[in-house]
């Protein structure tokens, strides 16, 4: 196949010259030098010169009486202005054509003018166009011109498929490949609609016949880019459907380059992105999957007037990616709005599945009234149908779903699981009459999930066979998925070694799916780390398996952050730098406050889409995940820890009744691993709720700090009995090291002011913390620690102050009192000191309040300088930060996560010192000096920040400091 429509080898100007010819039926021999020349004109090149010439020709046949010649260049003429969209030209050429082939004796010629004045007609809805083009069929059988019979069956056929008879619609189709013969364009065209018929009758093998052999028409005919790329475009989608993703891409990326060339076809062009975006999503590419989403709707949004059915499609297609890659919040979005597009499309069929799948994240929610009013109203446009089993056997699938979750409320639960088995064996038993495989084994997951016995299956069996099925499609996640499912029921069956087998096979398979597809994982690494029967399940791996269990562990946290920070530094790609340059431009084109609030709000989305845009950019940035040697199963030795050394991994699970459960998992020095799971108390989901909201929590006061029950039962939860004890029995002055490697809301908890159950002691008396995304990043520590201790003689220590920071002075001042210190005030200027090298510490005063979402800006009072702009700075090994805020880590489920810190430990810091919260100026100018002195002075940061929180906190010289010492982090590789 050639998909991008190049000639042939043999192809040479006189043989394509003669193939256009023979497609328009010419079989006048070559020798009449007129008639030659003026077809080459005006087929081939159709210049105004050829048009003048025709015009000439005609005038010099009427005065020669020529008959023949006239009626050719006429009809040259009426198919020129066809061309040029004028019609009433195009009527008036043709009527003259036709009356000088009438005199002629020319049969064929009185055809095809007849036909032109007949497509005049029926693309103005003239009512005479049946009329018209029936004629001009008589006219041209009597001729015997197959060709013209042949486009004019071809156009009757575009009249049936108009008024919806689709029988008439593919009869005529058929008759029209009978009769076409010489012409290769308008065989193209019919092989084309006769491949979308055989795929509406689901004759799959005869559609890609009958698409490959009009792809080969069309080079043949060397077709408009156009034609090409629709039927590329209708191929790939049957291929996609069928599961040979790859194919799919071959064929709808031809279909792209197609519609995107030669002026371009946009309709074809978002057609073609949203099909490419389907096939990515079938091979586990999300990310590229919602690129092409959103390039398929940009493109349609360039399009004149509105398309509410594709626009529909696009939404309820997004919709269902971010129900993979996010929350229910941002797909439910997604199919309301395309619910709308699909009623003001009045399509039936789409008012369903969004109505569906609304149900489906309401019975996510647990709220099965609201999934329940919503399944009924999916009912309604089922009617409006015609027969569509798919739709029908979906909604037996949910319907049955909403039945085994309504039935533990019931009065007789047994009775309605037997109905819901009912009901999905019903659905089971079409999807298999179908064959389709993935809904099968999306009917059996329902099933096991719900402990009901389907279509002769018992749960446990329909788990395994679910796992069967989605295999047989080719579905990894789907196989995931189920083993994950399967895991869960042997757990509540109380089964914990087969839950483990499990559980085990699904963490194996999500390894494999990374190495190749590292896109997919975002969505695979989440049914391990966020759903509830997942915890308890680790909690006993830690006991059965700790080896699987710190794998486990190690696999959440296995991010493409994680890859670059191993490699030091984040590899930026020529794409990010460009957008970066474009958002940094845009930056200084912000409306002032005096300027119309609509220009600001144009602005403003213009800001976030270009942030959006740098986000993917980011992350396509970064280094992969790395395949593990052999097959992937191998035992991975995780990094030793030293003997004062400790691993704390923390992660949590909101229910859907709201309440909140962690898992803390601690590796000891020997290896051993010990851990503890259970729900948090009301009063400390609030406490938590309060750091991910943004309140002000500085003020709680140090008696709050050590007696507020809320803190005490987060530490209960935070710190498992064993390591509790190793805190109880160490010394003040021989403090633990402490790695807490957090998910999510948990990077922004205060470690530090953990009371010590039974004493008055906090976590930061026994132990020198550091915050780090993955145990795999901690090896270059030693190298951190090798070190010479001591004060050197000059430090080089670049300082940002802005020059309107009153606070910033002051620290200024403090700073400089212990080394010599390189003052910039500006973005410019730090990126100007830092490239010069040899900076031993950044030290950063611009008191501004950072933002909590990747890209925002960070530092206002020093210009441009966020997330994104630290990533082109040379930074030193070591970074104190003084603005609020700046320590907060953003980590949006199945997303990277991202922030100020992390930025700096990206473009190469081992360790940042910040504050996870709006902290008063003269808390850091307290602070953070004597901070800088004693890293300069050779002490790890994690210690120095211990040494001086617990000076802070007992001190009664600076009341401010008091109260906020315990909101600053060190977050890093060394402890």
């Amino acid at each position: 196949m050639n998909p991008q429509g190049s000639a042939r080898p043999e192809d040479t100007p006189a043989t394509s010259t003669e193939r256009a010819l023979a497609a328009l039926g010419v079989t006048e021999p070559p020798g009449e030098a007129r008639l030659h020349r003026l077809r080459t004109t005006v087929l081939i090149g159709r210049s105004p010169d050829g048009v003048e010439e025709v015009r000439r020709t005609a005038a010099q046949a009427r005065a020669d009486g020529d008959d023949h010649v006239l009626g050719r260049a006429l009809f040259m003429l009426a198919q020129y202005a066809w061309q040029q969209d004028d019609y009433p030209s195009t009527l008036e050429n043709a009527d003259l054509a036709r009356a000088a082939y009438e005199r002629a004796g020319d049969r064929v010629g009185v055809a095809r003018a007849a036909q032109s004045r007949a497509n005049v007609l029926r693309i103005t809805s003239d009512r005479g166009a049946q009329a018209a083009l029936t004629e001009a069929l008589l006219l041209a059988r009597r001729a015997q011109d197959g060709v013209t019979e042949a486009t004019l069956w071809l156009d009757l056929a575009l009249v049936a498929q108009k008024s919806g008879d689709t029988a008439t619609y593919a009869a005529r189709i058929e008759e029209a490949g009978r009769c076409l013969r010489p012409s290769l364009l308008a065989a193209g065209h019919a092989a084309r609609n006769l491949g979308e018929v055989r795929e509406q009758q689901r004759d799959v093998q005869a559609a890609r016949d009958s698409y490959g052999r009009a792809v080969r028409l069309y080079q043949d005919a060397d077709a408009p880019a156009p034609a090409t790329a629709t039927v590329l475009l209708w191929w790939g989608r049957t291929e996609r459907v069928q599961g040979d993703a790859e194919r799919a891409r071959e064929l709808l990326e031809a279909a792209v380059r197609a519609a995107t060339s030669g002026g371009g076809d946009l309709v074809a062009e978002a057609e073609s992105r949203r099909e490419l975006a389907m096939a990515d999503k079938l091979a586990g590419n999300l990310r590229e999957a919602m690129d092409g989403y959103r390039r398929a709707r940009s493109a349609l949004r360039r399009i004149s007037g509105v398309n509410p059915l594709t626009l529909a499609n696009i939404e309820f297609e997004l919709g269902e990616l971010l129900g993979a890659l996010s929350g229910p919040e941002n797909s439910r979005r997604h199919f309301e709005e395309a619910y709308r597009w699909y009623r003001e499309a009045d399509e039936p069929r789409g008012l369903h599945n969004s109505s569906r799948e609304l149900a489906e994240l309401a019975m996510d929610e647990g709220d099965l009234s609201t999934a329940r009013d919503l399944l009924t109203r999916a009912v309604a446009p089922l009617g409006w149908q015609t027969a569509d089993p798919m739709n029908r056997l979906r909604m037996l699938a949910s319907l049955g779903r909403l039945l085994s979750l309504e039935a533990p409320d019931t009065t007789n639960p047994r009775r309605h699981r037997r109905r819901a088995g009912r009901v999905l064996t019903a659905a089971l038993s079409g999807f298999e009459q179908l064959g389709q495989l993935r809904n099968e084994a999306l009917v059996l997951l329902i099933a096991v999930r719900g402990g009901i016995g389907v279509g002769g299956y018992s749960p446990m069996e329909a788990g395994e066979e679910a796992i069967r099925r989605y295999a047989g499609a080719n579905d990894r996640l789907g196989e995931i998925e189920g083993q994950w499912a399967l895991s869960q029921a042997w757990l509540e069956a109380g089964d914990g070694r087969r839950a483990l087998v499990h559980g085990r096979s699904a963490l194996l398979a999500i390894e494999e799916v990374r190495s190749t597809s590292p896109d997919a994982v975002t969505r695979a690494g989440f049914l391990h780390g966020t759903r509830s029967a997942a915890l308890p399940l680790l909690k006993l791996a830690v006991s059965g398996d700790p080896a699987f269990a710190e794998r486990w562990l190690e696999s959440a946290r296995n991010w493409a952050v994680t890859g670059a920070l191993r490699t030091g530094v984040a590899d930026l790609s020529p794409d990010f730098r460009r957008l970066h340059a474009d958002l940094k431009r845009h930056e200084d084109e912000r409306p002032s406050e005096g300027a119309p609030v609509a220009q600001r709000t144009a602005w403003q989305s213009t800001h976030r889409a270009l942030h959006e845009k740098l986000y993917f950019a980011f992350t396509k940035s970064l280094p992969t995940a790395e395949p593990e040697p052999g097959n992937g199963h191998a035992h991975i030795d995780p990094p030793r820890l030293d003997a004062r050394e400790y691993a704390l991994y923390v992660e949590l699970f909101t229910r859907t009744d709201r309440t909140v459960e962690v898992v803390s998992v601690c590796r000891h020095p020997n290896g051993s691993l010990e851990a503890t799971h259970g729900l948090l108390s009301a009063e400390a989901v609030a406490l938590l709720a309060r750091f991910r909201d943004g309140e002000d929590v500085g003020q709680d006061g140090e008696l709050s700090l050590r007696t507020d029950s809320a803190w005490s039962q987060l530490a209960d939860r935070l710190l498992p009995s064993g390591l509790h004890s190793v805190l109880s029995a160490s010394s003040e002055t021989d403090p633990i090291r402490l790695f807490v490697l957090p998910a999510n809301e948990l990077w922004n908890i205060p470690y530090a002011a953990l009371p010590l159950t039974g004493t008055t002691e906090q976590l930061v008396d026994k132990a020198a913390i550091t915050l780090t995304p993955s145990m795999r990043i901690l090896p270059a520590r030693h190298e951190q620690r090798s070190r010479q201790h001591g004060r050197r003689r000059e430090h080089t220590v670049v300082g940002l102050f802005p020059t309107d920071a009153p606070m910033g002075e002051l620290e200024l001042e403090r700073l400089s009192t212990c080394t010599k210190v390189r003052r910039v005030s500006s973005y410019d200027q730090l990126a100007d000191a830092l490239a010069e090298g040899g900076t031993d510490l950044l030290y950063c005063a611009a008191h501004g309040e950072a933002g909590h979402r990747p890209g925002q800006d960070i530092l206002t009072e020093a210009g441009s300088l966020n997330d994104w702009s630290v990533l082109e700075l040379a930074v030193p090994a070591t970074v104190v930060l003084g603005c609020c805020g700046s320590g907060r880590i953003w980590h949006q489920q199945g997303s990277e996560p991202s922030g100020l810190a992390l930025g700096f430990m990206l473009a190469g810091a081992r360790q940042v010192v910040a504050p996870i919260k709006k902290v008063h100026g003269s808390t850091c100018a307290a602070l953070l000096p004597d901070l800088a002195e004693h890293v300069l002075d050779g002490q790890a940061p994690a210690a120095a920040l211990r040494d001086l929180q617990r000076r802070a906190r007992d001190s009664a010289v600076a009341p401010r400091l008091r109260d906020e010492w315990h909101l600053f982090h060190c977050i890093g590789a060394a402890g």
